[in-house]
């Protein structure tokens, strides 16, 4: 394995981080409260992943970016994919704060 591969790795970590946590927390809703055992215990163990593979992408870059580009991505990817599949409205403010998370993210990674 060449460096660049090895820099690479933590960063494909966080992204199935990542995907493992917008699933299971899609999976969580449509879960209704719990109420829908599999969906909810799909929901659950996905989640329970994600910090799997989170504690992986830790491993090979600093916990402060791995957990805000994690937590970032998450909060945004979440709101988009509510507005598409569950039909939830975001409001200006909300697109304004998302837009500061994005912003706390790339600030904290170029800083």
């Amino acid at each position: 394995m060449n460096a660049s591969t090895v820099h690479l790795i933590p960063l494909f970590w966080l992204l199935g981080a990542v995907v493992l946590e917008l699933s299971g927390t899609y999976l969580l809703k449509r879960s209704d409260g719990l109420t829908h055992r599999l969906p909810g215990l799909g929901g659950v163990v996905l989640v329970m992943a994600a910090f799997g593979a989170l504690a992986q992408a830790i491993k090979g870059m600093d916990l402060s970016v791995a957990y805000a580009v994690w937590g970032g991505a998450g909060l945004v990817a979440t709101a988009v994919i509510g507005a598409l599949a569950f039909g939830q409205r975001i409001a200006p403010a909300g697109w304004l704060g998302i837009a500061l998370v994005v912003a706390g993210v790339v600030g904290l990674k170029l800083l």
